[in-house]
């Protein structure tokens, strides 16, 4: 009965919250911008939604909402949950009830983040109608990052596609489309896939984010030498809007890419002059070599910070399997290693752990620094001690930041500190 008693009272002040909310303005400025044509097909106002606004966590237009859901009473369509659910981790789709979802964390309710709803929105869409627009994640651990002239290549290519946007488009897309090809034979083939899958994946949202948002201008910017899923994002956008004036009905036209598709280079009354080229190629050095000081620096802040430290040590043979990440937020620190700042779950046959808003490091089990299994877990600078549950050979620790559950473990304790090894 306490139980029961204590469930109501926080669905008593989930709904007095709701009053207050920001989720229902957001709603209405995305339904307006939402009417706009933005691609073929795509009807940002039929795709389930989940707004989690601090307090609480929105469902609105969902065919099936988990039982955890409550209707919300004065606004039909709409179900609450008090607090966060638990598959509100970041800005993005996700499957809710057994039904692909659109979520987003809800902090005003203006037009911008009414467009970044209809991102979200729009890879709803990629994943049901395009599902071959994606770039295999694993390919961004090994990207070479550390090549100077690659990185060079990137630059100048970047200026030529401001350039095409801001002027002559013929002549200056033809500039970008032959640094690129320069640029793409010095790289994996699995890398260049990656480039253009997250330019089908990430850049086409973003492309279509603001059409939504009426953005007329991009900004551009200098990428660092591990931005490369970001610069996807910029370059992908400004492609479709070169194909917008190059190549019409382009939408229905793309498949593998969308470089391919822009017509061969004409015009030679542009170009880079030697001196750009040199400046472009004098900072990225710097530029890498700021990027290994900062690893290691990285790597000495993370061993350093003071608190409690919790260790997970994998079986032999039985590594620790990636379940989810935040791609955007980590760094390769190392061959092996990877440094999780934001998100990140991992499990096996034996149990699972997950951590949010806390660093974590992992090493590597094979060959790949995280997609071959995870041999080690690493988590510093907890605040608070852990609380450690025991029952039989199953273990809990749990703090505010993380928890873990594991079967077939033992525990090992030093002063703020504690190692599970798994058997």
């Amino acid at each position: 009965m306490p139980t029961r008693i204590a469930a109501a009272l926080l669905l008593f002040a989930s709904l007095r919250a709701a009053g207050q909310t920001p989720v229902f303005g957001l709603l209405e400025e995305f339904d307006r911008i939402a009417a706009q044509p933005l691609w073929p097909g795509f009807e940002p106002r039929q795709i389930p939604l989940a707004l989690y606004d601090g307090s609480n966590t929105y469902l609105y237009r969902h065919p099936a909402p988990p039982k955890e859901f409550q209707p919300l009473e004065g606004h039909p369509g709409f179900q609450v949950f008090a607090g966060r659910h638990p598959a509100m981790l970041a800005n993005t789709s996700t499957g809710i009830g057994g039904v692909t979802t659109a979520t987003l964390t809800v902090s005003a309710a203006g037009r911008d983040q009414a467009a970044v709803l209809v991102h979200e929105c729009f890879h709803v869409f990629q994943r049901q109608q395009h599902p071959s627009w994606a770039a295999n994640e694993a390919t961004l651990f090994t990207y070479p990052v550390e090549d100077v002239e690659g990185l060079a290549l990137s630059r100048l290519e970047m200026e030529a596609l401001r350039r095409a946007l801001a002027g002559d488009p013929a002549c200056w897309a033809g500039r970008a489309l032959e640094i690129r090809r320069e640029r793409f034979a010095r790289l994996p083939a699995d890398a260049v896939a990656y480039e253009r899958g997250t330019e089908l994946n990430e850049g086409l949202a973003q492309y279509v984010e603001g059409l939504a948002a009426g953005r007329k201008e991009l900004r551009f910017r200098d990428f660092g030498p591990t931005e490369v899923r970001q610069r996807g994002y910029l370059s992908g956008e400004a492609l479709a809007r070169l194909l917008d004036r190059a190549v019409p009905g382009w939408k229905l036209k793309v498949e593998r890419s969308l470089d391919e598709l822009l017509p061969e280079p004409r015009g030679a009354n542009c170009g880079l002059t030697d001196e750009e080229r040199q400046t472009a190629r004098r900072q990225p050095q710097a530029d890498v070599d700021a990027l290994r000081q900062r690893r290691a620096e990285l790597r000495r802040m993370f061993e350093t910070q003071p608190g409690w430290r919790i260790v997970v040590q994998a079986a032999d043979g039985k590594p620790l399997l990636l379940r989810s990440f935040d791609p955007i937020n980590v760094e390769r620190l190392s061959e092996r290693e990877i440094l999780h700042k934001r998100m990140l779950q991992l499990g096996n046959d034996a149990g699972s752990l997950e951590i949010l808003n806390h660093s974590s490091l992992t090493t590597a089990a094979g060959a790949h620094p995280l997609f071959d299994g995870v041999r080690k877990w690493t988590v510093t600078g907890l605040e608070a001690p852990p609380e450690v549950k025991r029952a039989g050979d199953r273990i809990s620790i749990t703090t505010p930041a993380m928890k873990l559950l594991f079967t077939g473990a033992e525990i090992d304790s030093e002063p703020q500190a504690i190692v599970v090894r798994l058997r």
